[in-house]
């Protein structure tokens, strides 16, 4: 009776443990789930938070993106228009024919406007062409340039002028040195380089001068270069007193080209390196006897083939005149 007694006094001290037992787990089930639900609600608002952050941020990087987009095309429209300003007062593809019956243009900016600028101006009996690269490119080489065309307006008119294209030269120095002074004083070291060509046909002559610049003049398979002075139309701390004039025959059948260095400069080939004067030539002797149209473009042909995926580095003109 006594061990019967025990047993069950045993078994409610065990009942009574597991109740205790399931009871303190149970309050921890119930601690652990309630803090499980605060963490997820926690969560729940950073995430809430972050998201909301987040489409605010895309919001205002859209509307900067609208803003720049907006405003890149204004600019671009801009630039766009200046090129239809730029290009009315170069000379046009139909004034450089009245004046070189047989000629081709190869006239390409880098940036839409560029620094290149050429003319063609009939001035008594001589027929001058001139072909100018100004200091930089884009917008500001296409400022120069217009400040370098409205100059010769003035210094390339008379027939004297076209006889002594080495005196406008110095005329179109002294122009850009008193016109493009820095406001805290002294000048500023932009300026231009510059080939003026005035044709005589009547002589079979061309008098010309050049600043910085080299033109070549193709006689089947003879590369005559015309050289001028070392120093730009502006400021040079080496500059001489005067440009110097010069003369040189010409025959029928004698391609002239004036062309800046953007060409002979553009980088390309397996190296990555210049085109080079002495390419460019090579491939003006080998193409000088083609119709003016059929050089242009091979010409250009031969320009991108050697940039290969290089972007154009410079503004780029050539003017080819046939004799």
């Amino acid at each position: 009776m006594i061990l019967l007694v025990d047993i069950m006094e045993d078994e409610a001290n065990w009942m009574d443990g597991l109740r205790n037992w399931a009871q303190e787990n149970i309050d921890l089930l119930l601690g652990s789930f309630a803090i499980s639900i605060l963490l997820v609600i926690a969560l729940a608002i950073a995430i809430y938070k972050i998201i909301n952050i987040k489409r605010k941020s895309e919001s205002k990087l859209a509307e900067k993106n609208l803003e720049i987009r907006d405003a890149n095309q204004k600019m671009l429209a801009s630039i766009n228009y200046a090129s239809r300003i730029q290009g009315a007062v170069i000379s046009s593809i139909v004034d450089v024919k009245a004046i070189f019956p047989e000629n081709f243009v190869l006239y390409r900016p880098r940036d839409i406007v560029g620094g290149d600028y050429y003319r063609a101006i009939r001035c008594g009996k001589y027929s001058v062409m001139i072909t100018a690269d100004c200091t930089g490119h884009g917008i500001p080489g296409a400022l120069l340039s217009m400040l370098g065309i409205s100059a010769l307006r003035e210094y390339m008119v008379t027939e004297y002028d076209a006889e002594n294209p080495g005196t406008v030269l110095d005329r179109m120095r002294d122009f850009i040195k008193s016109t493009l002074v820095a406001k805290g004083g002294g000048s500023l070291d932009d300026g231009m380089d510059m080939t003026i060509c005035s044709f005589d046909f009547e002589k079979m002559e061309i008098r010309y001068a050049i600043a910085n610049q080299t033109a070549l003049i193709i006689r089947g398979k003879e590369a005559i270069k015309l050289k001028g002075d070392a120093m730009p139309v502006g400021n040079f701390l080496r500059a001489k007193e005067h440009f110097q004039t010069q003369t040189v025959k010409i025959e029928k059948g004698d391609m002239v080209y004036m062309f800046s260095d953007g060409l002979q400069d553009q980088l390309g080939g397996k190296n990555q390196k210049k085109f080079l004067l002495k390419n460019l030539t090579a491939t003006l002797i080998e193409i000088h006897n083609d119709p003016l149209n059929e050089q242009r473009v091979a010409l250009e042909q031969e320009i991108i083939s050697w940039r290969g995926g290089i972007s154009q580095i410079d503004d780029m003109t050539m003017v080819g005149i046939k004799v």
